[in-house]
């Protein structure tokens, strides 16, 4: 048996010459040879790849991080902010809202953006609690980047089906929001990363989180806690209870889903609002008994909020507001697109000159339809008649209201008749372009005469009688008071045209600059580039605040920021106009004329009352155009100054209804503004010389003038009142038998006469020579007496 075996047993060599011969085995072992190389090729060729490929993502984070810059202050503060508008009291303007509500007004843009910053401590530790808790619980441990949870989303990203984890923390969330950079890409991942890591290293874990929840988008138009808290609980967010934060703070996930403002966001967000309960629970923010409150509470959301639509109808007056915000912040070095990223979107604070009250009665008056008597008869808006007003404090240059057209307005922005609209003045450009100047150089007084006949005073066409009155006839000689109360349109031009470019000087100097415009029917109103009723409301002033100092209308008092700083301090810049003190004051004693019965002013029927019926001290200035196109009325008080403008956008001439429409809106409005105000003199500052002189002649009245009742006060600047006394009118002897001539004048008593009677009169009403009825009594001649001399007409 051994034998056997060993017989059938081989040797090495045979084994060897076995392998070598059976072709299977060869076979074999050349695939494994080759299986062996290429293997340790492939292994080589890995790990060449995988040096080759982290040294290029070390690379390309090297070189991403290298060229990613840091976040900037400027683009952690600069976020869109909503602005505000506050009354002088600090209390905020207001609109009616669909509902017929005040709600603030909020100046968005045209983003849309409602945000207000709030600061860390004004958010309720609920609030700060509840965001850390859902968006990022390990927030204060991180150093910007929660390397756990970027780990899991990377890993749920690579895996489907491993979960759904979001890897931002709130402070790459508040870089993205802040730098607008919401790429989905890899580098772009690594950049916000990198950016997070050096952000915490400049700000602390509060800053940061104040920053958050001021900068997140929370539905609908609202950005920032402090928005969505007024919007959709209607309160501050430092009055929100547990459950309203913890809602709040599930909002900011997926505002599309979660915002309450339709029955699904609210049952998403209720089940959001669970799900932030129970992790601020499982992280200890809150007892189980606060837990178990909130669920129960039952959500009063505001219904009353409506995004977008909730459309901020601004009022004229804030429409100009924002118009001179505008202006002046383009004139601290701002763009206008700058400007107005600061109006609607810096968070600014701007407080307004506007009395509510004043406003209040304005608004009333301007869609009453008694104030416009002929509108019922268009249906086109455009067709119908508009009028504007703005009323100042003339001590201050702060405008008190303002309005801009007919009715309601519809739209912001619109076309403002009271700052946009340029209409010739008519006659109310007199006082201050013709005058006022003349008064205050001293060419003319209050009493110089003119003479009011038909005249040719047009250079362009010296054949044509001009200029007309708008009484129709001619008056004779009449004194500047009466011109001025009859507006006399004669008188007028023939003082302008003497002296246009130094009264076109005045002009400019009540901010009206018209210095081009050198025609003679500039006198008249007639100007090419006509004024707006603020100007024309604000080149009465120095008249009105009795000193002759000029402040320019101001339609707010300040701009801050939204931190309190001051971003603009708005005084109303002023300047001497007349170079007479005593200018004003003479100017306003003949404007009150104007609204006189006894000089028979074109605005007598303009007076207004107390609430008791005292008559309340005005002065002012009508004006009417060519063809009636245009009514105004510049008036003041010792409290305010207002002008008023009437006319139609076509211009087209005024109906018999619509006559004096101007100063009925000027008296319904001023009237009511001082019907409970105590009776204020109207200003007079350094008043003129008041002298008693004769009406007729213009010298200085003589009892004569007192007893024929033409004796009366007038007002002088020193130096200009008359140094001669009236020598018009006389005593004298008349005959009662002879009686009084043809044309009703007195006869002188002659030599003859013996019924005599002296009277006092003026020389006008004496016939020339004396009595030749009476006759000598029949007597024997005495040759020594002397003959009594022919009665003269005393000098």
């Amino acid at each position: 048996m051994k034998r056997s075996r060993q017989r059938f047993k081989r040797s090495n060599v045979e084994e060897a010459q076995y392998e070598y011969k059976n072709p299977v085995v060869i076979f074999l072992k050349v695939v494994w040879h080759i299986f062996s190389v290429a293997l340790k090729v492939a292994l080589i060729a890995v790990l060449i790849a995988i040096c080759v490929a982290g040294g290029a993502v070390v690379g390309l984070v090297t070189a991403c991080i290298s060229t990613t810059e840091p976040v900037t202050d400027i683009q952690l503060e600069t976020a869109s902010l909503t602005s505000f508008i506050y009354y002088p009291d600090g209390k905020p303007v207001t609109y009616i809202n669909d509902e017929g509500l005040e709600e603030p007004i909020a100046l968005k843009g045209t983003g849309n953006v409602n945000r207000v910053l709030v600061s860390f401590d004004d958010v309720p530790k609920y609030l700060r609690d509840a965001f850390v808790a859902i968006e990022d619980e390990r927030f204060y441990s991180h150093p910007g980047v929660d390397v756990k949870r970027s780990l899991s989303a990377i890993v749920a990203y690579m895996l489907p089906g491993f979960g759904s984890y979001g890897g931002s923390t709130i402070t790459q969330q508040l870089i993205k929001n802040a730098t607008g950079d919401d790429e989905q890409s890899v580098l772009r991942k690594i950049s916000e990363m990198w950016r997070a890591y050096l952000l915490e290293k400049d700000y602390s874990k509060e800053e940061i989180l104040e920053k958050y929840m001021n900068i997140i988008y929370m539905g609908r138009d609202c950005y920032g806690v402090q928005a969505a808290a007024r919007a959709y609980f209607g309160k501050n967010v430092g009055e929100l209870s547990l459950a309203e934060c913890a809602y709040l703070a599930g909002i900011t996930n997926n505002p599309g889903k979660y915002a309450p403002h339709t029955t699904l966001g609210r049952q998403n967000g209720y089940k959001r609002q669970i799900i932030i309960l129970d992790k601020m629970l499982e992280l200890g923010n809150i007892t189980k008994e606060e837990y178990i409150e909130a669920i129960q509470t039952k959500l009063e959301f505001n219904e009353e909020y409506e995004a977008g639509s909730s459309y901020a109808l601004y009022s004229y007056f804030v429409d100009a507001v924002i118009t001179d915000v505008r202006d002046a912040f383009m004139e601290r070095g701002y763009t206008k697109s700058e400007a107005n990223g600061m109006i609607y979107g810096g968070g600014i604070r701007i407080y307004i000159t506007q009395d509510r009250d004043m406003q209040a009665i304005v608004d009333r008056e301007f869609n009453n339809d008694d104030n416009f008597p002929v509108n019922y008869q268009y249906s086109a808006l455009t067709d119908k008649a508009q009028a504007a007003i703005v009323i100042m404090d003339q001590y201050t240059g702060q405008v008190k209201a303002m309005y801009g057209g007919y009715g309601p307005k519809t739209t912001n922005l619109a076309y403002n008749y009271a700052t946009n609209a340029h209409r010739q003045p008519g006659s109310s450009i007199k006082p201050i372009l013709v005058y006022a100047p003349l008064i205050d150089q001293h060419i003319i007084t209050t009493a110089t005469t003119i003479v009011d006949e038909e005249s040719y005073l047009d250079p362009d066409n010296p054949e044509r009688p001009w200029p007309k009155n708008s009484y129709k006839k001619f008056r004779g000689t009449i004194s500047v008071r009466q011109a001025i109360a009859i507006s006399c349109n004669v008188a007028a031009v023939k003082l302008y045209k003497d002296n246009i470019p130094m009264c076109l000087q005045y002009l400019k100097r009540s901010g009206i600059d018209r210095t081009g415009e050198t025609q003679i029917s500039v006198a008249l109103g007639g100007l090419t580039n006509g004024v707006c009723a603020m100007e024309m409301c604000a080149a009465y002033v120095p008249f009105s605040n009795g000193t002759g100092i000029y402040h320019e209308p101001i339609t707010f008092t300040k701009v801050l920021d939204s931190d309190g700083n001051v971003l603009i301090d708005n005084i109303s810049e002023s300047h001497v106009v007349y170079d007479d003190a005593q200018t004003a004051s003479i100017m306003t004693s003949l404007l009150t004329s104007v609204m006189d019965d006894d000089y028979g002013g074109t605005a007598r029927k303009a007076k207004i009352y107390t609430s008791d019926g005292t008559l309340i001290p005005a002065a002012g200035k009508t004006g009417t155009t060519s063809n009636s196109y245009d009514y105004w009325f510049v008036g003041y008080t010792g409290y305010y100054t207002a002008a008023v403008w009437y006319g139609y956008p076509s211009q087209k001439s005024m109906q018999a209804e619509e006559k004096g429409a101007a100063y009925y809106i000027w008296q319904a409005v001023m009237g009511q503004i001082h019907q409970d105000l105590p009776i204020k003199e109207l200003a007079t500052g350094t008043a003129g010389k008041s002298v008693q002189i004769c009406a007729e002649s213009r010298g200085l009245a003589t009892a004569y003038c007192v007893e024929c009742g033409v004796a009366t006060y007038e007002i002088f600047a020193d130096g200009t009142q008359p140094t001669s006394y009236c020598s018009h009118h006389v005593k004298v002897k008349v005959c009662l038998d002879a009686g009084k001539d043809k044309n009703g004048k007195y006869i002188l008593a002659g030599p003859n006469c013996t019924h005599t009677e002296e009277v006092v009169t003026s020389r006008d009403n004496i016939a020339s020579g004396s009595c030749t009825v009476c006759k000598p009594a029949a007597q024997t001649p005495d040759p020594a007496a002397t003959p009594a001399p022919t009665q003269a007409v005393p000098n």
